[in-house]
C-alpha cells in the first residue's frame, strides 16, 4: 500500500481536495460489519485463556454508525491512480537543450546560479590543453553530456541593491569567457551572455532618465564597465522587451530554443505568450 499526504497550501492541492471531498464513500453494510467485529471478538476470547467473553464489548449497529461519520474525513472511495516520475525541476533539460535562455526574476535567479557556474565548468574544462603538445584533456563534449552551444541569461530586479548578492559570481564567469579565449589566441565568442534589466530605472526613452541613461553609456563605453554593478555587461533600463529580445536570439541560430524562467507567475505568463510567438519551448520553475 502506498500512503500519500497531501497539505492542502495553494492551487492545484486544494482541487484535489475538492475533488475527493465530492466523491460518494464506498457504502458499507453495519450488519456485516458488526458480525465480522462479533466473529473476531469471540475468537480472541478462545484464544486467550483466564479471559471470560464478557471482558470483550462487542459495538452495537449505532456505535458502528457514529464511527462512519466521524471517519468521513478518512472515507473510502472506488478511484484508480496512476503513478508516473519522478521528475526532477525543469532545469535538469538545459544540458540537453541547444540554446538555452534562462530569465531570472528577482530571488528567482537562485536554482540559476549553480546552473550557472557548471555550465562554465563544463565549457572550460572542455578547453584546456596541454602547454607542450597542446593535448585536449577533456577533447569534444559529448552530446550525451552536453548538448549546449548557446546560453542567454537574463535577469530582472528593481533596483541596483538587488543585483549585489549574486555579482560576484557573474563577474567570474565573465572574467573565465576572456581568460579561455585569451589562452586559445582567439576573438571572444561567448558561450554565456548576460543581460541585465532594472525595472526602477527610466529607459532612454523617457525623458526623466534620457540625461542618465546616456551618461551612464558614456561611462561604460570609456571604462568598459557598467558603473551599476562593476560588470562588463551594460545594465538595461526599464522592462524588457520580449520581442526584440526573442528576435535577435532567434536570428543566431544556435539551435533550437528552449526558455527557462523562474519567478513571478505575472510575468511568466508574458515570457509564454512571447515564446508561443516565436515558437520557443517554455519551461518554468517556482522557487
Amino acid at each position: 500500500h502506498i500512503w500519500l499526504h497531501v497539505r492542502t497550501a495553494g492551487h492545484w492541492t486544494k482541487q484535489l481536495y475538492e475533488y475527493f471531498s465530492a466523491i460518494d464513500p464506498i457504502q458499507e453494510n453495519p450488519d456485516k460489519e458488526l458480525k465480522m467485529r462479533q466473529r473476531k471478538s469471540h475468537a480472541r476470547a478462545s484464544w486467550m485463556p483466564g479471559k471470560r467473553q464478557s471482558q470483550f464489548k462487542i459495538k452495537d449497529k449505532e456505535e458502528l454508525q457514529a464511527e462512519k461519520r466521524i471517519a468521513q474525513i478518512m472515507k473510502k472511495v472506488h478511484v484508480k491512480c496512476h503513478i508516473d516520475g519522478p521528475y526532477g525541476t525543469a532545469t535538469r533539460e538545459i544540458f540537453e537543450t541547444e540554446h538555452a535562455v534562462l530569465v531570472g526574476a528577482g530571488i528567482g535567479v537562485t536554482p540559476m546560479a549553480s546552473i550557472l557556474q557548471s555550465i562554465m565548468y563544463r565549457y572550460k574544462e572542455s578547453k584546456r590543453v596541454c602547454p607542450n603538445c597542446k593535448f585536449s584533456f577533456y577533447g569534444v563534449i559529448p552530446e550525451s553530456v552536453m548538448k549546449l552551444k548557446k546560453v542567454h541569461f537574463i535577469w530582472i530586479n528593481r533596483d541596483q541593491k538587488s543585483f549585489e548578492w549574486f555579482v560576484g559570481l557573474l563577474n567570474k564567469i565573465e572574467k573565465e569567457q576572456i581568460d579561455v579565449a585569451f589562452e586559445e589566441g582567439k576573438d571572444l565568442e561567448k558561450v554565456i551572455d548576460i543581460t541585465l534589466y532594472m525595472t526602477a530605472a527610466k529607459a532612454k526613452t523617457d525623458i526623466r532618465g534620457a540625461g542618465l541613461q546616456m551618461a551612464l553609456s558614456i561611462i561604460h563605453r570609456r571604462d568598459k564597465k557598467d558603473l551599476i554593478t562593476g560588470l562588463s555587461t551594460r545594465t538595461q533600463a526599464g522592462r524588457p522587451n520580449w520581442n526584440e529580445i526573442f528576435s535577435k536570439i532567434s536570428e543566431e541560430r544556435k539551435g533550437k530554443v528552449k526558455v527557462f524562467f523562474c519567478g513571478a507567475p505575472q510575468l511568466g505568463q508574458v515570457v509564454k505568450k512571447a515564446c508561443m510567438k516565436f515558437d520557443f519551448r517554455f519551461r518554468k520553475e517556482n522557487f
